[in-house]
């Protein structure tokens, strides 16, 4: 595969007489597993006239020793879809930066690496963040080894008067108010954290449960009560990861175990890209009010409320974990094989995942709400929207699992086409993605939902004429048997919308 490397990767070397660790490992792993790396003849330019001439020549002694992208796409005002999420550039930075995300967003390369934040966030905007890696990560995705072990570390469960209040991570937040004081008076809350190797913090969350205040100054929203993320915050370093839609799930968990029906943050929103919102919009939530210093409050509802008609697809992604399972879509049983299980759903014991079983390995294909799956399974009449009722297959053979479909891919035969689509999701390995490839396979991306309380076994769906034989292939199933899986599996019917 041919992977784009940002000049910022090469000014990231800029004052190291060795090449750091990570970026080290990154280069070695992608000439080991025969990919490209290139870069673009903008950042070639960029270099080539930097005014500041011991470090240009010292960043042109670093590029030639990569191979340039050839005839690359630009971006144009015809390419409407582009424009609507990265405006045209009005500087020669800017230039740059959108010139690298179209050879991803037009398929020039399969992959960037870069350290620089504006574009991850137009990455979000643009759907293609799955292919764009900060150095961290893409050691970890092209690391020779299992890809269970991608991402970053483990999430940790602690408490707020256990955390290092003088990490880096929170120099943002000192700026907005007296933040250490804050912290010191909420000592024993509970804070869910992640950490570098270097010990400093990768991202934290804090929560507080069963808010009631009023909130809201224009409009006012009123007392109800509610679930406050107090704080959200991912370094730098994992920008691109999956570790911000982890934290993300994790307090909409907390959401559902305390029964709240809202939950809401506070932020002041950074001109032009800020990555926080981007992300959070994905999941539902919404600024409905600021306060009076202009703060913004982004308010998310777990179920829709009165006025609210959402489509089928509109209601997984504003009312995230709620879901339409009416008889507009269709219900599909899909198998997985445990290995492939283990890494795709790692919160399965026969019920919803706890919230202390969060705090194990980090898996990032795992632990992320969006997921893929291949299959070679000739079903074409998949749509967005069908209902996902994963079966693990082989040992325990029983229904664990319900997700939504976004997107479904048919019939696809190069794995690198595979990988462009799948991104970051994969549960396969490069090998096993070849392999698959040679049939014409269906790639499914799809948002998890939850773990069914009660698995039902083949036992019991053979004793209820819903399958005669162990499930081998996708296979689709009635209303009447989908409610049957429901009701038995211990979905929580307040989440389903018919």
């Amino acid at each position: 595969m041919d992977i784009l490397f940002d000049t910022n990767i090469f000014i990231h070397r800029e004052n190291d007489e060795v090449v750091p660790e990570d970026l080290r490992k990154l280069e070695k792993s992608l000439k080991e597993q025969g990919h490209q790396i290139l870069i673009h003849p903008l950042s070639e330019r960029e270099i080539r006239n930097d005014h500041n001439e011991e470090r240009r020549v010292q960043n042109e002694s670093r590029i030639e020793t990569y191979p340039t992208l050839d005839f690359p796409s630009y971006p144009s005002d015809d390419d409407t879809e582009f424009r609507a999420a990265v405006p045209e550039a009005t500087n020669t930075n800017d230039e740059v930066d959108n010139a690298l995300l179209y050879s991803v967003y037009v398929d020039d390369v399969d992959f960037l690496v870069t350290e620089d934040k504006g574009i991850h966030s137009k990455a979000l905007d643009l759907g293609i963040e799955d292919r764009v890696f900060p150095i961290e990560e893409g050691r970890d995705y092209f690391r020779p080894t299992d890809p269970s072990i991608r991402g970053p570390e483990a999430i940790k469960r602690t408490t707020v008067g256990e955390l290092d209040l003088n990490d880096p991570i929170f120099d943002s937040l000192e700026g907005d108010y007296d933040f250490v004081e804050w912290a010191r008076s909420i000592s024993e809350r509970t804070a869910w954290v992640n950490y570098n190797q270097d010990d400093t913090l990768g991202a934290v969350l804090i929560l507080k449960e069963n808010e009631v205040e009023n909130i809201g100054a224009r409009p006012e929203l009123g007392r109800n009560r509610r679930l406050k993320i107090s704080t959200l915050k991912v370094s730098e370093r994992k920008w691109g990861s999956k570790i911000g839609e982890l934290l993300i799930s994790l307090a909409i968990r907390e959401a559902i175990n305390g029964g709240h029906e809202e939950m809401y943050l506070t932020h002041y929103v950074e001109s032009g890209e800020d990555v926080l919102v981007e992300l959070i919009e994905k999941y539902g939530f919404e600024e409905v009010s600021k306060e009076i210093d202009d703060e913004s409050i982004f308010l998310k509802r777990l179920t829709p409320g009165q006025g609210d008609n959402p489509t089928p697809l509109e209601t997984t992604k504003r009312f995230y974990p709620s879901f339409y399972d009416g008889d507009q879509v269709n219900k599909y049983l899909v198998p997985v094989q445990p290995q492939f299980h283990n890494k795709l759903f790692p919160g399965y014991a026969g019920r919803d995942a706890t919230l202390t079983e969060f705090s194990g390995q980090f898996q990032s294909e795992g632990n992320a709400i969006k997921k893929a799956y291949l299959s070679n399974a000739k079903n074409r009449n998949l749509e967005p929207g069908d209902l996902l009722l994963f079966y693990r297959s082989h040992d325990n053979m029983e229904v664990t699992s319900l997700c939504v479909l976004e997107e479904v891919h048919y019939g696809l035969t190069n794995v690198d086409s595979i990988s462009r689509i799948v991104g970051k999701r994969s549960v396969f390995t490069r090998r096993e993605l070849q392999d698959m490839a040679q049939s014409p396979t269906t790639v499914l991306l799809f948002r998890w939902h939850f773990d069914l309380e009660n698995p039902i076994s083949y036992e019991e769906l053979k004793k209820n004429d819903i399958l005669s034989d162990p499930l081998q292939w996708m296979s689709e199933i009635s209303d009447r048997d989908y409610k049957y899986i429901r009701e038995l599996g211990g979905i929580n019917e307040r989440f389903t919308l018919d």
